[in-house]
């Protein structure tokens, strides 16, 4: 197995520049929400600082943290413990905000800005100030969201609608949360966040350490995971456990900013794993398959290697680029009564799963990821095939008229985005106090 688990780690990490999921969670977000109840119809919210709330519930905080360590040690396979010295402590004396990113082990250069997006379905943006990109994210080269992401700065004891606040909360954990968090990344964190060495990932790509923790390969074969088993060394479910337990917290202790703002971050994972591409290593490739080619690959023949890393980048950028140039045309037009655009916020499906739990992330929405991969991965291929370029589709930013949707690629996305609303409600109504 040797030479496989070489081999696999090779593609693995030639696939780790789209460790970003969905364009912009944000945008769909609003929409899979714009009829929740607990979202919409409920009065605006006070934006409070961090550092007030870590003051107010100091001790709370320390005893949810500790349950959450103790539940994640438990429950979740494969779970590095968290250093004794990284928990937080409610008499602590110092940097509250940097004591709390480390007992989250999150990025401790993490902005956390106060801000919103103008999002579908909200005009509170609009009283505000803009705030540069770079006081939002942390990345040395914002280029790559090139002019398609805005923001507008946040004062605490402004009030914000709760959409807002949640729906631009949803895309935060994209803005540097979880990169360089391994021992063998740059800065200091990693050496002591007990994560060990990066699992997977290319290091040309500045984001690419956060491969593992929005990427869930929990149904591949024995197979493939006795040959690389770095692929178990992913932590979605954590991070949703954990932001939903935070979110609740605020929401019980008075903090509903807080609330609906950890509720964003939770959802972001959630909506991370209805991307099959997250959910399943290479799509479209059988799992003896995939060991041939890495043994060609170790006796000098990467030709079949170089393809199937080309396959699987091209159609997981192209599915991507399309669905963003699609959803920004609607938007655009106005053509909300557009299937897609619909398929955000249909609840004819979201009774059918489970109940959400600790689990579900795992069990309900990357399994019918995984297995929705193969067939996705096909469909894409056909319509790539008839549509030159299409890998390239938003290179110019350009958006394209609404009305000229490749019909095929319409019935895949509207599938996509209906799991992606269903499973973001789901989590939603589970975590929101009960009225």
């Amino acid at each position: 197995m040797k030479y496989s688990r070489v081999a696999l780690c090779w593609l693995l990490a030639c696939l780790s520049g789209e460790a970003l999921a969905w364009s912009n969670h944000s945008l769909g977000a609003a929409i899979a929400l714009r009829d929740a109840k607990g979202v919409q119809g409920v009065e605006p919210v006070k934006v409070e600082s961090l550092e007030d709330f870590l003051s107010a519930e100091a001790a709370g905080l320390e005893q949810l943290l500790d349950q959450q360590e103790a539940f994640a040690r438990a429950h979740f396979a494969g779970y590095p413990a968290r250093p004794d010295e990284l928990r937080w402590v409610a008499e602590g004396a110092g940097d509250r905000r940097a004591d709390f990113l480390q007992a989250l082990r999150i990025n401790p250069q993490t902005k956390l800005a106060s801000a919103v997006q103008p999002v579908p379905g909200t005009s509170d943006w609009k009283t505000l100030e803009p705030l540069p990109m770079s006081e939002v994210m942390v990345y040395r080269d914002l280029s790559q969201w090139g002019n398609r992401y805005r923001f507008y700065a946040l004062e605490p004891g402004t009030l914000v609608s709760p959409l807002s606040v949640v729906a631009t909360a949803a895309d935060e954990p994209d803005y540097g949360h979880d990169i360089n968090l391994f021992s063998d990344n740059p800065g200091s964190a990693g050496a002591r966040y007990n994560f060990g060495t990066q699992p997977f990932g290319d290091s040309r790509f500045e984001y690419s350490s956060q491969a593992p923790f929005h990427m869930g390969f929990y149904h591949e074969s024995p197979i493939i995971t006795a040959a690389a088993p770095y692929l178990k060394q992913t932590y979605p479910e954590q991070r949703a456990y954990q932001y939903f337990g935070l979110a609740r917290f605020a929401f019980e202790t008075g903090h509903p900013y807080w609330g609906y703002r950890f509720l964003g971050w939770g959802l972001h994972y959630v909506q991370d794993l209805t991307q099959p591409y997250h959910a399943k290593v290479m799509p479209g490739s059988t799992t003896p398959g995939l060991l041939w080619v890495s043994a060609k690959d170790q006796l000098g023949y990467p030709e079949g290697k170089e393809a199937v890393v080309k396959r699987v980048a091209d159609r997981h950028t192209a599915i991507e680029s399309f669905q963003l140039a699609w959803l920004s045309s609607l938007l655009a037009e106005g053509k909300t009564d557009n299937p897609m655009f619909e398929a955000y916020s249909d609840q004819s499906t979201d009774q059918r799963y489970p109940a959400f739990a600790a689990n579900y992330l795992r069990d309900t929405v990357s399994a019918e990821a995984y297995a929705n991969a193969d067939a996705l991965d096909q469909q894409i291929g056909v319509w790539m095939a008839g549509n030159p370029g299409a890998a390239g589709f938003s290179e110019s930013n350009k958006l394209v008229a609404a009305d000229s949707v490749d019909p095929q690629m319409q019935k895949v996305l509207v599938e996509l985005i209906t799991h992606f609303g269903a499973h973001t409600r789901n989590a939603v109504a589970a975590t929101l106090p009960k009225r």
